[in-house]
C-alpha cells in the first residue's frame, strides 16, 4: 500500500489555531442539522427560520438584497426562498418608498405564532448543547469566536453591514 502523505509532513493536532476552521466548520454543519430536525415538526428549516428571525429582530422592512447578504445567501436563492415564505404567507415584499426597482420584505402575522414556537425549539436545543459548560467559558468562547469572525470578515471585504449582530446591538450584553 502506498503511502499518500509526502515524506515528513507532520499532522497538526487540534489545538489552539491549528485546524481551528475544520473544528468550527463541523459544529456548524451539524448544529445546522440539529436544528433542521427540531424544525421540521414546525414545517421549516434552519434557511427559513434564519430568514424568518432576521426579519423579526431587524424590526422592520428590508431589501432582499440586504437580507441576503445578513445570512450569508445569494440573492437568486433568497428569491426562491422569500418565493415560499410568501406562497405560505409568513412573509410579504413591498415596493420601497424610495425606489421602485427593490422590494422590501416583512414579515405577516402568520409569522408570528411560528417564531414563538421556534424561539422556544432554539432555547430547548441551546440548553441541550451547553448545559455542561459554564457560563464563563461560553462567554469566553463566544468572544473570541466573534474576534475571529470580524477578522474572516475583513479580509473578504465585508462591511459592518454585512454582520448580522452589528445589525442587532441588542444581541451584545453590556458590560
Amino acid at each position: 500500500m502506498q503511502e499518500c502523505m509526502p515524506e515528513g509532513r507532520v499532522i497538526r493536532p487540534r489545538y489552539g489555531r491549528s485546524k481551528m476552521g475544520l473544528t468550527i466548520s463541523e459544529i456548524s454543519r451539524e448544529m445546522r442539522s440539529l436544528f433542521d430536525g427540531r424544525f421540521k415538526e414546525h414545517g421549516v428549516s434552519n434557511a427559513r427560520w434564519i430568514v424568518l428571525w432576521a426579519l423579526y429582530e431587524l424590526g422592520q422592512p428590508t431589501s432582499q438584497k440586504h437580507l441576503a447578504n445578513l445570512v450569508g445567501i445569494e440573492s437568486p436563492t433568497m428569491v426562491r426562498m422569500l418565493d415560499r415564505l410568501e406562497e405560505d404567507g409568513l412573509v410579504r415584499r413591498v415596493p420601497s418608498d424610495q425606489d421602485r426597482r427593490v422590494k422590501l420584505v416583512e414579515l405577516c402575522a402568520k409569522a408570528d405564532p411560528l417564531l414563538d414556537d421556534m424561539y422556544v425549539t432554539c432555547c430547548g436545543l441551546e440548553e441541550d448543547i451547553f448545559s455542561d459548560i459554564p457560563e464563563e467559558e461560553l462567554i469566553l468562547a463566544h468572544k473570541v469566536l466573534l474576534k475571529v469572525r470580524d477578522r474572516v470578515f475583513e479580509l473578504s471585504g465585508k462591511t459592518r453591514e454585512d454582520v448580522i449582530d452589528r445589525a442587532f446591538p441588542s444581541d451584545t450584553p453590556s458590560s
